[in-house]
């Protein structure tokens, strides 16, 4: 079995770190050991945008000890995001496990974080130039207003930021004249909003799967000619989830009970 996870955003144990489940995720790891055969974190794994390296790898030492020691029995990527893309992009080339993007043609997955999709979280070039997407400066906007005032400021503005998107769908439904069918179809994931051009370009070259991170919202959807995932997150404040794949079936579950929330089989 393959797992996948993402968005962890592992922090520095101050006001802006999102991370508080530590214990939760080494019953899983404990859980992926006895379980899978390959682990793919596919990107945020580490808060390098809010967070110094050495501070977040104390802060959270047991998890990292245990990922080292489990890199010992089974097959681990690090497919990097943009939150940890410096100082991982160096090491993309090597044969340490680290990529830009995960690839198995046997089964026929393809999996990136899909910040590179987002006008406003991807670098240009991280390798030529470290300059900070857009995204980067807001986001150490919202730490700062953290430590500030409250450590839960970036919930609300997540909050207003998925409002504002509400309103502007709808606009845009008004605008288009969309039909109430089509508009609910939309509105219940049948689209992959920023992601939707790079998933059919990967499955018009081939892939099966097509995995992604990212978004924080988990999902697991057929489409025309393959199948599109999200495995979600597991910051403060949702619920955590991964993606497991095997032979016959591709399943998203609930990280801390197993439970399977929806099933695809091949």
């Amino acid at each position: 079995m393959k797992i996948f996870i993402s968005d962890l955003h592992l922090g520095d144990g101050s006001a802006t770190d999102d991370f508080h489940r530590d214990r939760e995720f080494l019953e899983f790891l404990e859980f992926v050991e006895s379980q899978a055969q390959e682990l793919i974190i596919v990107g945020d794994f580490l808060e390098l945008w809010q967070a110094d390296l050495d501070r977040v790898l104390f802060r959270h030492s047991k998890v990292i000890k245990k990922l080292l020691l489990l890199r010992r029995k089974l097959k681990i990527t690090y497919v990097v995001g943009n939150h940890d893309y410096i100082p991982f992009a160096k090491f993309t080339d090597l044969d340490i496990g680290i990529s830009l993007e995960y690839r198995d043609a046997e089964s026929g997955i393809v999996a990136e974080h899909g910040h590179k999709y987002d006008m406003f979280n991807r670098y240009k070039n991280p390798l030529k130039s470290i300059k900070w997407p857009s995204g980067k400066y807001f986001t150490l906007a919202v730490a700062g207003l953290e430590r500030l005032i409250h450590p839960d400021i970036d919930k609300w503005t997540k909050k207003a930021m998925e409002n504002l998107d509400d309103f502007l769908k709808e606009a845009i439904f008004v605008r288009n004249k969309i039909t109430p069918a089509t508009k609910e179809y939309l509105k219940c994931g049948g689209h992959f909003g920023e992601f939707e051009k790079a998933v059919k370009n990967h499955i018009n070259k081939g892939a099966r799967v097509v995995v992604f991170g990212h978004t924080h919202k988990p999902q697991l959807q057929s489409i025309e000619k393959g199948i599109y995932a999200n495995c979600g997150a597991w910051v403060d404040g949702v619920t955590p989830t991964y993606i497991a794949y095997s032979k016959y079936r591709i399943e998203l579950k609930e990280a801390l009970t197993h439970e399977v929330i929806e099933q695809l089989n091949f």
